[in-house]
């Protein structure tokens, strides 16, 4: 099961993308998902998921915007600046995870401005 802490971890671990999207474990994608998501990379290097919907935003992802390709027991993890994609390797359904990011002290200040 993957909880909270596991999720945070991931932001933690890859809070980076790589200097490459050749670092990517892209083969993951289509060893695992191709079945039921119906995965493919367009000639603009776009990772397309074919069983979320076009009007999705997740459904058009720039590999260049990818931190990393995770596997997990039963999902495989597409780690996102502040979202992860968690696509069942048994079936079609997707689940994302969308984090809150915290303001920052500048935010903060400037915020707290803004409302005086």
């Amino acid at each position: 099961m993957i909880t909270e802490k596991v999720i945070n971890q991931l932001y933690k671990t890859y809070n980076r993308r790589p200097e490459s999207a050749d670092e990517l474990d892209i083969g993951l994608l289509f060893e695992n998902l191709i079945e039921h998501h119906d995965i493919e990379i367009d000639d603009e290097a776009h990772l397309i998921i074919n069983s979320l919907p076009p009007t999705s935003p997740f459904h058009k992802l720039s590999l260049s915007r990818i931190h990393a390709i995770v596997e997990f027991e039963h999902k495989v993890a597409i780690i996102l600046h502040s979202s992860i994609v968690f696509l069942n390797k048994n079936d079609n359904r997707t689940h994302v995870h969308i984090r809150n990011m915290k303001a920052s002290v500048l935010d903060k200040i400037f915020g707290r401005l803004n409302e005086a």
